[in-house]
């Protein structure tokens, strides 16, 4: 089993704003998220073929904890990236990866989670919402590149088409950092192909885990 990270981070921080006091906002709600150092992002992708779940665990500057699970696979996957070193699990089996591999996806970590994303998208300050019960500050753009989710050779991963969606960006006025982040077609500003919630989590913690000996 393969699977690479899903730089999630890099359709939502660090992007080229419209308006600089957008960008500014933004880019001081995920610099806020980076210093606290640790947090998670629960994502839901939908397309044609299906779903895909993942949680993602994170501790910067190089810690990771992922569980993925599609829509068409028996059993979810996971990966822990610790460093320079990456191990997955594989039927309840856990095994440490090849270096060549682990030192991919903590360069994905590095550039797209720990560091802010560099993604050319026009966005405009929409406003205060109303959002599922509380008042967000949110920020829209279109996207040249929707999420979609495949599976089938390489793991889920993000991959790109060439019709714009549009992204919604909310983050929390109390707080002041990332609470959502909804990608949805320009055509249908109701169906959700990509939802990510933001959770700071101050206790986490990311060990290697048990290994079996061959």
């Amino acid at each position: 089993m393969r699977f690479f990270v899903i730089g999630l981070l890099a359709f939502i921080a660090g992007p080229a704003f419209a308006d600089q006091s957008c960008k500014d906002q933004v880019d001081a709600a995920f610099a806020k998220l980076r210093e606290a150092k640790a947090f998670r992002l629960e994502t839901t992708i939908t397309n044609a073929d299906g779903s895909l779940k993942m949680k993602a665990d994170y501790i910067l500057p190089d810690r990771m904890h992922q569980i993925v699970e599609v829509s068409n696979q028996p059993m979810p996957m996971e990966m822990i990236v610790i460093g320079k070193r990456a191990w997955s699990n594989q039927q309840g089996v856990w095994a440490e990866l090849p270096q060549s591999f682990a030192d991919t996806v903590a360069n994905q970590i590095k550039e797209t989670v720990a560091q802010p994303p560099k993604v050319g998208t026009d966005y405009k300050c929409a406003g205060n919402k109303d959002f599922e019960g509380k008042t967000y500050a949110v920020y829209q753009g279109t996207l040249a590149m929707p999420l979609t989710a495949d599976a089938k050779d390489k793991g889920p991963r993000v991959s790109a088409v060439s019709v714009p969606n549009q992204q919604s960006v909310y983050i929390d006025k109390t707080t002041g950092l990332p609470a959502r982040n909804i990608v949805t077609p320009v055509t249908d500003p109701t169906k959700r192909l990509f939802d990510g919630t933001f959770t700071v989590m101050p206790n986490l913690t990311i060990e290697p885990p048990a290994v079996t000996a061959n």
